[in-house]
């Protein structure tokens, strides 16, 4: 009896050694927040990252809060036109009065300024008819969200810290924010505090923020929705978007590390290949998508309504990485799919990443896949091949594969019909593609130049 009360005993002595060493860790200054712990019951005051699945919702709640207030900041310098009714001519302007114009900018001011964290307030010495002169002026700006983290100062109450720029759209000038959002959850209210709020944000680390209850006045008011996986999808690929029409750096800075060296040597060869497919980027949008869930982030496949590929890698939802094309870089989904392809299918494949990159004007990707003895009897230099493929293609090709042929042993035909996509030119093109298939997904191509 005396044994099984010693063993009891120092069973009791290890329970409360264990408890004690696993408290000591999770406020020890070395604990992480990482996406796949619940969030529910996560420490109070630790500043973590947003991660995908538990808090995509609230970060959209978050972007938009961020961009109404940029929104309305540049109503500050609206003008007549601006007050015009749908479908109104720029004849009714000689109705609109100067107090009427003035009426609705002062709305505005007022409806930023209960946006405002009290204590911002108070401490810059803001009022309605100061408050454009103490936080700056901005017109017609993009907003670009970079990194967010948080922490929950209580149970109802959680403070975002989101870090970004705004890009001005006619002169692209750029400026970079930092904002701390509080947000009471139980009264769907927010304050903001632009900037200079002076505390150490780092991932990981326990910071203590006392914010109470915000008290609704209805202009910091929002509305919580639930994000479906379309909407997801959509809003990453106009995040991406966003960046190459206004911010192609920051564009450059979510590439793939494996696709970034094989595409560009750096940003600035970047910028072209963004210059000369803008219009494609602008007029770009998603009509399909695919959502995978990997071990330790998610994979989202955007296909445009011209049937290009985006592959996003998302390790939270303000952090992704992007693949924007499915020919520079063989993805895994591809291998496999390669792989087990019949000999016709995997030279129609080839043929597709030539069409893709045709299209991209991706004339450096294009060069080298092709076949040595091709190029030295038609493409000596690289030049010569780009000021072919701008003058006997069409802008945007689309095409339909005619012919399949073995020319023997691993060189194979295919012939195919190109038309142009804009549908601008009825006329036609064919031609006869050679393929030589090599190890793995690796091949040469070579094609009738007349």
């Amino acid at each position: 009896m005396k044994y099984i009360k010693y063993i009891i005993l120092v069973l009791v002595i290890l329970i409360i050694i264990t408890i004690v060493v696993i408290l000591n860790v999770m406020h020890s200054d070395e604990y992480i927040y990482t996406d796949d712990i619940e969030e529910e019951g996560l420490p109070i005051d630790l500043i973590q990252k947003v991660a995908v699945l538990e808090n995509r919702n609230n970060y959209y709640v978050v972007k938009k809060i961020i961009e109404n207030y940029y929104s309305d900041l540049s109503n500050f310098n609206m003008k007549k036109e601006d007050l015009l009714g749908e479908g109104q001519s720029t004849s009714y302007l000689k109705n609109i009065s100067d107090d009427a114009l003035k009426s609705e900018i002062e709305a505005y001011k007022e409806k930023v300024y209960n946006y405002l964290d009290s204590e911002y307030k108070e401490k810059n010495g803001i009022t309605i008819s100061n408050i454009q002169d103490k936080i700056g002026k901005y017109d017609n700006v993009q907003v670009i969200i970079d990194n967010i983290y948080y922490l929950d100062s209580n149970e109802n109450v959680r403070v975002y810290f989101v870090y970004g720029e705004t890009v001005q759209k006619e002169t692209l000038r750029k400026e970079q924010f930092r904002i701390m959002l509080t947000v009471d959850s139980q009264n769907s209210a927010f304050e903001i505090y632009p900037s200079g709020y002076g505390y150490n944000v780092e991932l990981g680390k326990e910071l203590k923020i006392d914010k109470k209850e915000i008290k609704n006045v209805v202009y910091n008011s929002y509305k919580f929705s639930i994000i479906e996986d379309e909407t997801f999808a959509k809003e990453l690929f106009s995040d991406y978007k966003s960046r190459l029409m206004y911010d192609a750096e920051t564009a450059y800075e979510r590439l793939d590390d494996e696709y970034k060296a094989k595409k560009v040597q750096n940003v600035e060869e970047y910028k072209t290949y963004v210059k000369n497919n803008y219009y494609r980027f602008i007029n770009a949008n998603v009509v399909k998508y695919q959502i995978d869930y990997m071990d330790d982030y998610i994979q989202v496949i955007c296909i445009d309504d011209k049937e290009n590929n985006y592959i996003f890698k998302v390790q939270d939802v303000a952090n992704y990485t992007i693949i924007p094309d499915t020919y520079t870089i063989d993805i895994p989904e591809f291998v496999a799919n390669y792989e087990k392809s019949s000999t016709e299918e995997k030279v129609g494949l080839d043929i597709n990443k030539f069409m893709l990159a045709l299209n991209d004007k991706d004339y450096k990707y294009l060069y080298s896949i092709l076949a040595d003895s091709f190029k030295e009897n038609n493409f000596k230099t690289y030049e010569e091949f780009e000021n072919y493929a701008k003058t006997n293609f069409f802008e945007e090709n689309t095409f339909g594969y005619l012919e399949f042929g073995n020319e023997g042993g691993t060189y194979y035909t295919y012939k195919v019909k190109i038309s142009d996509a804009t549908q601008k030119n009825d006329k036609t093109i064919e031609k006869t593609f050679i393929v030589l298939l090599g190890e793995g997904t690796d091949f040469k191509i070579s094609f009738n130049v007349k």
